[in-house]
């Protein structure tokens, strides 16, 4: 298994509120590799990753995804080659991990087909990787920072998208979490060739 798709961004100008703060990016993303932005604060790694995961409009520049424009593409057939964990994402009130987690499953549902054998094992699998089922009937708000972040995690591994970005899935965790997770992403890498992509400030983990 391994991600065959081309990503890149070409002369990318973007931003908030009429401030541009990308500009004039050029970038390809390595294929099966890990890939880290870091950068001083405010320099806008954060900025460039919501870009290219279409979660911010390029003012200038094109994002493509095997040569078409990320913005042609439908949002479900999106999703089922690329995940995005945003930074700090907002917990739905009174969930559980598994259903959390199994709603990674969303982009390869269809209206009227409901929960298929693959969507469970999928949900299953992705679970075991993070090391949370034990924790499948737990309400999210149960849980701590590090264990809530493999949840988040595990979600965007049930989607099973070949290129997965992540904005600083180690922040708020204590180094020994922070290491796990990083290590836990090493090993999805290795065992399905994922494409990941990671905004992360700390130098010394990105050298890691």
């Amino acid at each position: 298994m391994g991600n065959t798709h081309s990503f890149r961004a070409d002369k990318l100008f973007s931003g908030y509120d009429n401030k541009t703060i990308i500009q004039g990016i050029d970038l390809e993303i390595p294929k099966n590799k890990i890939s880290v932005i870091i950068g001083a604060n405010g320099c806008g790694k954060s900025t460039l990753l919501k870009t290219i995961a279409k979660l911010i409009k390029p003012s200038e520049g094109d994002v493509t995804l095997d040569g078409k424009a990320i913005n042609k593409y439908p949002p479900k057939q999106l999703a089922r080659i690329l995940g995005i964990l945003p930074q700090s994402p907002v917990v739905p009130e009174g969930i559980t991990v598994a259903d959390l987690v199994g709603r990674g499953r969303f982009p390869h549902q269809s209206l009227f087909s409901g929960w298929s054998k693959k969507d469970y094992e999928a949900v299953e699998e992705a679970m075991d990787f993070m090391n949370i089922t034990e924790f499948a009937n737990l309400d999210i708000d149960e849980l701590s920072g590090g264990q809530r972040q493999r949840v988040w995690i595990a979600m965007a591994l049930a989607q099973q998208t070949d290129i997965l970005l992540l904005d600083e899935p180690t922040t708020f965790l204590d180094i020994t979490y922070q290491v796990e997770i990083l290590d836990l992403l090493t090993s999805l890498n290795e065992k399905y060739g994922t494409t990941i992509v990671m905004v992360l400030h700390d130098i010394n983990l990105s050298a890691r």
